[in-house]
């Protein structure tokens, strides 16, 4: 299986550090999270990995010429950002025909990437999004599960969604290629705001897996500061 790192997005909450460093090597954990993302991929079992670079691209391309496994990692340098779903059409044909992973360079996940694996296959339909529960959902993607564990509707970056607890995209796809291969080259699009619902109006099916614990995103200070305590 293989899989695509989204890391050309421009990090302007991070100030001063997202001006010198790409986000996606920013470090936490004494390392880079790039290393981590890709390590993540490999002890889940990807083959090959593709990942897109924009903001300050030379390094990105640099720490990928230096890594072990830089015989397994191929980068795309976007001249202008494509979004999400964009940003892996760019790359489609270098990520094989069969279903691939889809991984946002600024979260850190722990979940084993077979078990999401699992409900793809399981599911069928175009792709399989992982979620996980919070109260905490301001600027953040939220989704709604229906009762067969499909998604039965999107909602972007809201403001707010409901009280309690909602299901917040986790950033961790499978993605079929056939969910992308009809959208116009070289064009920006964004997976929870254009892709995922577009799909859900044709009737296609999207299914969800539930992740066990939250996901940290390392896009804000206060976000970063919490992971690298938590990491030591």
């Amino acid at each position: 299986m293989n899989a695509m790192i989204l890391a050309a997005g421009r990090p302007p909450r991070l100030g001063a550090l997202g001006q010198a460093t790409p986000k996606i090597l920013v470090e936490v954990g004494g390392e880079p999270v790039l290393a981590r993302q890709i390590r993540y991929l490999k002890d889940g079992g990807i083959e090959h990995i593709v990942l897109n670079a924009h903001h300050l691209a030379d390094q990105v391309e640099s720490f990928v010429a230096n890594h072990p496994q830089a015989a397994d990692i191929e980068v795309v340098v976007e001249p202008k950002l494509l979004g999400t779903a964009g940003g892996v059409r760019n790359a489609l044909a270098r990520l094989g025909d069969d279903p691939f992973v889809v991984l946002y360079g600024d979260v850190v996940i722990d979940e084993p990437i077979e078990a999401v694996c699992e409900t793809q296959r399981r599911a069928g339909g175009l792709a399989t999004i992982t979620v996980y529960e919070s109260g905490e959902i301001e600027g953040k993607g939220t989704v709604q599960i229906a009762g067969d564990g499909a998604v039965e509707a999107f909602h972007e970056k809201a403001v707010s969604y409901a009280a309690g607890q909602a299901y917040v995209n986790a950033g961790m796809y499978i993605v079929d290629p056939r969910l992308l291969a009809d959208l116009p080259a070289g064009v920006a699009s964004d997976f929870g705001h254009d892709v995922f619902p577009a799909a859900l109006a044709r009737g296609e099916r999207i299914a969800v897996h539930v992740l066990a614990t939250p996901v940290i995103d390392i896009g804000t200070p206060a976000a970063l500061e919490f992971i690298r305590g938590s990491l030591g």
